[in-house]
């Protein structure tokens, strides 16, 4: 049986998963090469990929933005988040050491889509059962990142450090011509 009051939590705080996928877009351009050093971990990289979708409203006045294309500028993308539009989905590249991570994230519910891990040269010989844990390794590896991606997101946004500092960068950020 369906928890409607899950449901209704999930509709209810969707905003802090779409501010999270702007945040996330953010940072993949803050920095070069989109590098973030979380606290106690190895930098990552991230890069916001090709396909994005963007929403605002609700009912008669929803509207959708759907986005696809050269992943150098995102100029349509961001004029839809000066707009009031933001990210209900964005694919994302996670990169850590030669690792890297192509995957979908949804806002609503932070589900992951499409989560491609890579295979190892050192398993390519190796039997079914080993190649099958060192894929289960780098699922658990990516949720990892996103558990700790989103607990720094929310440490900022929750603390004085977003008005002070985060949301002015993010604000300029947008603002800067593509």
């Amino acid at each position: 049986m369906i928890n409607l009051d899950v449901i209704e939590r999930l509709w209810n705080y969707r905003f802090l998963g779409r501010e999270f996928l702007t945040w996330l877009w953010f940072k993949s351009e803050d920095n070069p090469e989109g590098t973030i050093t979380l606290p106690g971990q190895e930098p990552l990289s991230l890069e916001v990929g090709e396909k994005m979708r963007l929403e605002v409203g609700e009912g008669e006045y929803f509207q959708s933005l759907a986005v696809q294309g050269s992943h150098s500028d995102h100029q349509e993308a961001r004029l839809g988040l000066r707009q009031g539009k933001t990210p209900e989905e964005l694919h994302l590249k996670i990169s850590r050491d030669k690792l890297e991570w192509p995957l979908t994230l949804k806002a609503t519910t932070l589900e992951v889509k499409g989560l491609k891990t890579n295979a190892s040269p050192a398993l390519a010989e190796a039997d079914d059962e080993a190649h099958f844990f060192d894929q289960m390794a780098q699922i658990e590896e990516v949720t990892e990142i996103l558990d700790r991606l989103f607990a720094e997101f929310l440490r900022l946004r929750l603390g004085p450090e977003w008005q002070a500092q985060e949301l002015p960068r993010l604000k300029a950020w947008l603002a800067a011509e593509v």
